[in-house]
């Protein structure tokens, strides 16, 4: 079975648990540091999928992607154990079913660290089936405050044609053919080669024919644009042109004519329930933070810095 190391503690090389080995304090209680790591992993793993391993390149208004994951399992844990002490007013406990997919979940969890992060950690099966159950708990109390929730219509409908109109371009699908030159040593050279195609172009030659004179290895297919691929300023000027149309656009990675051959849209009626199911997470995630930060009411967080400062993610590609 494979065991992948996720995180690096210097402290936990001494091999010495004590009383002040924990990452951080929720008012009275101190979260251990292996407990602080099994919800890091899962903000490690959200950050890749999302972003994937280059991720950790980024960052976010001057914090480093690996500091708002660290916070972010911060503001889980806080939300989490504020949560399930709502549970018994609640009347909110774990079916049957529930402990099975907690126990799934374990068993899943235990995979992901090797025998001796266990140790290290002083984790056992036990402690990380209890994270999980208290993981679940908080899905039940989610589930609780949130399941009244109605769609206002009105507001929606509002929403979804702004949206619609500010994110066309992600519903659109640009077919085009591309005649590309890379700046050469001159600076020159291919410049001047460039324009001279298009002048062809603009001035009657079919775009195919100049793609062939200048590559001739390369395919007249029309493709779908990868916006991956180019730059924002390189994209907003192929947002700008319509159907049919041939340009020109040096850019910092060198010299293309795009040919526009086709712009096929989505409806606002294909997008619709994709939208709505993105909105109505929103408006729940909005409306359970809240009351989550209402039961929180002047609870206190602190961070261990023996501990905290010594909590690296490591990256897949290390």
């Amino acid at each position: 079975m494979r065991k992948i190391i996720i995180f690096i503690i210097t402290l936990m090389l001494t091999g010495c648990i004590t009383s002040n080995d924990y990452a951080v304090k929720i008012g009275n209680e101190k979260i251990s540091r292996g407990e602080y790591l099994v919800y890091l992993m899962e903000q490690k793993k959200s950050f890749e999928q999302q972003g994937g391993t280059d991720i950790w390149e980024a960052d976010f208004d001057g914090v480093s992607a690996e500091d708002v994951a660290k916070q972010n399992a911060v503001n889980t844990l806080v939300m989490v154990k504020t949560a399930v002490k709502q549970t018994a007013e609640l009347g909110i406990s774990l079916t049957d079913e529930d402990k099975k997919n907690a126990e799934v979940q374990t068993q899943e969890l235990l995979n992901d660290f090797s025998d001796e992060d266990l140790e290290n950690l002083d984790l056992t099966e036990e402690k990380i089936y209890k994270i999980m159950e208290e993981v679940a708990l908080q899905q039940k109390v989610y589930a609780y405050v949130t399941d009244s929730y109605t769609v206002n219509e009105a507001e929606f409908n509002e929403y979804l044609n702004q949206y619609y109109a500010e994110h066309k371009s992600d519903f659109t699908k640009y077919m085009i053919k591309e005649i590309f030159l890379q700046p050469d040593i001159s600076g020159t050279e291919n410049k001047e080669l460039i324009n001279d195609a298009y002048n062809k172009i603009k001035n009657g030659a079919s775009f195919d024919s100049v793609l062939k004179e200048l590559s001739p290895e390369s395919s007249t297919d029309a493709f779908e644009m990868d916006t991956s691929l180019y730059t924002e300023n390189t994209l907003n000027q192929i947002y700008s042109h319509n159907k049919g149309d041939s340009f020109l656009v040096e850019d910092t990675d060198g010299y293309h004519i795009f040919y526009i051959e086709d712009i096929i849209s989505s409806s606002l009626e294909s997008i619709e329930p994709q939208i709505r199911e993105a909105y109505i997470n929103d408006k729940k995630q909005s409306i359970y933070q809240a009351q989550n930060r209402s039961w929180q009411g002047d609870i206190t967080v602190e961070k261990n810095d023996a501990v905290w400062n010594n909590i690296t993610i490591v990256k897949d590609n290390q």
